[in-house]
């Protein structure tokens, strides 16, 4: 290996000089990645250049390195600095996707692996071959999204009350009305109870089948943060607490936030944090939030995050699970209905389960919704603290994580806490949109001859 050239190429920092929008952030915020996935999809484009700036013939990158390719194309002066430590100007050839340039990139990618193994090992799969990072879950999507089943449902719902009616009819004359309340009672308590074990092994299952090189088990303490909490205010309080903690910033008798010094930026959400301070270089804690809220460092943590639930939740086994609790908890509403029918055709007092029935709909309807998000407010999480977290942890973040609030300081922990609960609102500043990280793959290589 070229030493010396891979340790330039290595250095070279596609962020430099720090900005709100820089290559990182924006890299990030487009495709909705991950912390740690950007990180290792620049590493590999940096080690695919430098097989490209080594070679006299051609190679061809993975999907996921071509997707951090276009976007550096895009970066001129910062690609030509590049070029320059490599050596020569590296060209993006696209594919026309003829039988000719078929075999041309076929070869091309055969190539580069050999050429990749020489130099630096195995190709990581979660970024040479997956075509995208969500691939990597190995989720089929649903046929059907869940708001059109659930459309569906109400309406077969409707279709069936009459039909139940005239079935349980003659079950119903014969019950009492307090007896039916405490058997009805019994029978949700069991259905809900089951429903709930059953739906936390399916939903570890679901989590443990996951392609082990897959992005989701290299999650960041921020991203676990956000997934738990589901309020990006508490990721952002990290900063800003590790910020009163290296004497950068303080909190004032007024809870007021003083930016004390200008250290060196150790990262880009230090320097975001700092840059919106006001020349006299104070500012309150509400201000701070409102717009750090909406700024791609922290937002992009979590868009990838909502995205991340919104890939599971489109899924095949997610939507096969979803559909049997809809289906069980609709049996009960409609036992419930046949019920309220019954007692109206025969002149009962119906006042009871009425009531019962619109708390069944309403506990029904939160059951559900708890669901869908219970696989990012519950299962991953619970999954990193019982395998993935190291039990000597080297970074603090991950009490933060582990702990909550309590692992602030306590000149600041009354004022955070404080704003979440009166705000009480949700992390996220946008939706991740209709595609979940999509890569481009039209191209298909690059020449590695000279300049």
């Amino acid at each position: 290996m070229n030493q010396e050239l891979w340790n330039r190429i290595l250095a070279f920092d596609f962020d430099y000089p720090h900005s709100e929008y820089g290559f990182t952030t924006r890299l990030a915020k487009e495709n909705f990645w991950t912390k740690k996935f950007t990180t290792d999809a620049i590493l590999e484009y940096k080690k695919f250049m430098f097989l490209a700036a080594i070679s006299n013939t051609m190679v061809s990158p993975s999907e996921t390195v071509d997707v951090v390719w276009h976007q550096h194309l895009i970066f001129t002066k910062s690609y030509y600095k590049f070029c320059e430590i490599l050596g020569k100007q590296i060209q993006h050839i696209p594919s026309t996707h003829n039988k000719e340039d078929f075999e041309k990139f076929k070869q091309a990618k055969e190539q580069t692996k050999i050429l990749y193994e020489k130099e630096f090992g195995i190709q990581p799969e979660n970024i040479w071959k997956f075509n995208n990072m969500f691939e990597s879950l190995n989720l089929e999507k649903a046929k059907y999204k869940l708001r059109t089943f659930i459309n569906f449902g109400i309406i077969a719902f409707v279709f069936s009350i009459f039909p139940a009616y005239f079935i349980l009819n003659p079950f119903y004359v014969r019950i009492e009305g307090s007896a039916f309340i405490f058997l009805f009672f019994v029978l949700a308590f069991m259905v809900f109870f089951v429903l709930e074990i059953y739906n936390k092994n399916k939903l570890n299952q679901l989590i443990s089948e996951i392609d082990k090189t897959s992005f989701l088990y290299e999650l960041s303490p921020n991203e676990l943060i956000y997934l738990k909490k589901q309020n990006l205010v508490n990721v952002i309080n990290v900063s800003i607490n590790e910020l009163i903690k290296e004497n950068v910033i303080k909190i004032t008798d007024n809870r007021q936030i003083v930016l004390l010094k200008n250290e060196p930026i150790k990262s880009i959400e230090a320097f975001q944090i700092i840059s919106l301070f006001p020349k006299n270089k104070t500012i309150t804690y509400s201000n701070l939030i409102s717009r750090l809220k909406f700024k791609p460092i922290f937002s992009n943590t979590g868009n990838s995050m909502d995205a991340v639930l919104k890939f599971i939740t489109k899924s095949k086994k997610f939507n096969s699970l979803f559909y049997i609790n809809f289906l069980f908890v609709a049996v009960l509403i409609l036992l419930a209905f046949t019920r309220i029918i019954t007692g109206l055709i025969h002149s009962k007092n119906i006042l009871i389960i009425i009531t019962l029935t619109i708390f069944l709909i309403i506990y029904s309807i939160s059951f559900l919704n708890r669901l869908v998000k219970k696989v990012s407010t519950n299962i991953i999480p619970k999954y990193y603290m019982n395998h993935l977290i190291p039990k000597e942890k080297k970074e603090s973040e991950w009490d933060y994580f582990l702990l909550g609030s309590s692992a602030l300081l306590w000149t600041f922990k009354p004022i955070a806490e404080e704003f979440i609960t009166e705000k009480n609102h949700s992390g996220s500043c946008s939706s991740c949109g209709t595609s979940c990280g999509t890569s481009c793959g039209s191209c298909g290589g690059c020449s590695g001859c000279g300049s």
